[in-house]
């Protein structure tokens, strides 16, 4: 992560822009604007017979409480942001009266206080601000020494009227702002992908209600649980690579990781996220692809026992012809690379076709399956055995010469299930033949052995002598 960057996951519960935190920021800065402009009415020529004392001492305490509502903003309710901006009028009206003169750096006061009530606060609050300013304004009139030239009235009913103009008219574009916002917000609801906006440090400052829908939490826990405890611990280092990416100028990432759910189960998460330096802010899109990957995860499942069966035998469990067609040129080709010996041996159960008539199919069934169980044990662990077709049935031998190669069909032969007996035919690749012709080598042995009268081994070079 870049130096200096924080994890943007690490939030703060305070990232929220709740609107009574700017409210006190605004007054705040109005009652700062409001003591510079007094200094300097106190500097610049101005008119006589003020009280400049009381007008001095009424600036420092402008300033002072401008000073702490921005320092204090976080701790300020709206209901004493309301009071601060009464306050800030009331103190407006004696600094008209200290001065002697209705002048009109104090109109610029009333307009900003009224330009703030208009913005933050509904269009019925912002008249009762706009009420209370106009009788603090008519009541410094009446006390004044002079009012530049204009009666009272005339000068008030002029501020009066600008006054309203200006609520009017900034309230007219927060409403049309605020209709936008909400169908905005309406679109952004309806999304079912989990939408976020966040700022650089990582703030989460706006979240649609597919989080909650998603993952079962309110906004309060997803306020204060920073995101990077609920990635899944396999995905976290990934994650936090992925955002310091972003957060490092990356403009748009996208990944998957695993969040846990308010009730601990994990979900897959999509990620799209969008890196807007304009605005210093990053809009994230979060897919739940859950129930995409479980069917993914089923699907391949499901392949893999497709893929199992295609190339097993259904009736034994060994595998199957088709299985053997693809094994047996590989084990040709190791042998061919490695210069080592390989044999085939194909073993028939004798007399099958009697033991079904004797026995019924079923028994014929069972009998097979104790046949292949057997044979498949008594092999090496290098070696397999296929169900070759019917009763018959393949091996494989790998590394192996004639003689050893003997010994173990033998043993084959030996543990074959009592009642049954078995022929087979075994042959030793050439060195040069193809897996066709040693196979079928191997089936010429496996019918001399029938021949001579079954219950035998007959190796190749005999079967050819």
């Amino acid at each position: 992560m870049p130096k200096g960057m924080r994890n943007p996951f690490a939030r703060k519960q305070a990232s929220l822009r709740a609107p009574e935190r700017s409210v006190a920021r605004a007054t705040g800065a109005l009652l700062l604007g409001a003591s510079t402009f007094v200094l300097l009415s106190l500097l610049l020529p101005h008119p006589s017979g003020g009280n400049s004392y009381a007008l001095t001492v009424a600036a420092v305490a402008m300033a002072i409480a401008g000073v702490l509502c921005l320092i204090l903003f976080e701790r300020i309710p709206v209901t004493l942001g309301h009071l601060l901006l009464a306050a800030t009028t009331a103190t407006t009206g004696l600094l008209i009266y200290e001065s002697g003169v209705a002048a009109g750096q104090y109109g610029s006061i009333f307009v900003w206080a009224t330009l703030i009530s208009a913005y933050f606060f509904s269009r019925r609050v912002a008249i009762a601000h706009l009420v209370w300013l106009l009788g603090v304004y008519a009541l410094a009139l009446a006390f004044v020494a002079s009012t530049a030239g204009y009666s009272p009235i005339t000068r008030w009913l002029f501020t009066a009227i600008t006054l309203t103009v200006v609520l009017l008219f900034t309230s007219l574009i927060v409403a049309h702002r605020a209709r936008a916002d909400r169908r905005a917000r309406r679109f952004f609801d309806l999304s079912h992908d989990l939408l976020s906006i966040g700022d650089l440090e990582g703030n989460l400052l706006e979240f649609n209600g597919a989080w909650t829908d998603s993952l079962g939490y309110n906004l309060d826990e997803i306020l204060v649980m920073p995101f990077i405890d609920l990635v899944h611990p396999d995905d976290r280092e990934r994650t936090e690579v992925e955002a310091a990416s972003l957060y490092g100028g990356g403009g748009h990432v996208g990944f998957e990781n695993r969040y846990r759910a308010k009730d601990g189960t994990w979900h897959w998460l999509r990620w799209s996220s969008t890196l807007s330096p304009e605005e210093s802010l990053v809009y994230a899109r979060a897919t739940d692809v859950t129930e995409l990957k479980r069917i993914e995860v089923e699907r391949e499942r499901l392949l893999e026992k497709v893929e199992g069966l295609a190339h097993s035998d259904a009736l034994t469990g060994l595998p199957n012809r088709r299985s053997l067609d693809e094994q047996l040129p590989r084990e040709i080709a190791r042998a061919r690379r490695s210069a080592s010996s390989l044999c085939v041996a194909i073993v028939d159960v004798d007399h099958f076709k009697a033991y079904n008539d004797e026995h019924g199919h079923l028994a014929g069934d069972t009998a097979l399956r104790e046949c292949a169980a057997a044979w498949d044990t008594a092999l090496r662990a290098g070696d397999s055995i296929s169900r070759f077709g019917g009763e018959e049935f393949l091996a494989v031998l790998p590394d192996c010469g004639v003689e050893e190669a003997t010994e173990i069909v033998e043993r084959l032969r030996e543990v074959t299930p009592p009642g049954l007996t078995c022929s087979a035919g075994l042959a030793r690749w050439s060195g040069e033949e193809t897996a066709e012709t040693l196979v079928r080598r191997a089936d010429a042995a496996l019918y001399v052995a029938k021949a001579a009268g079954r219950d035998r081994l007959v190796h190749s070079a005999s079967a050819e002598a």
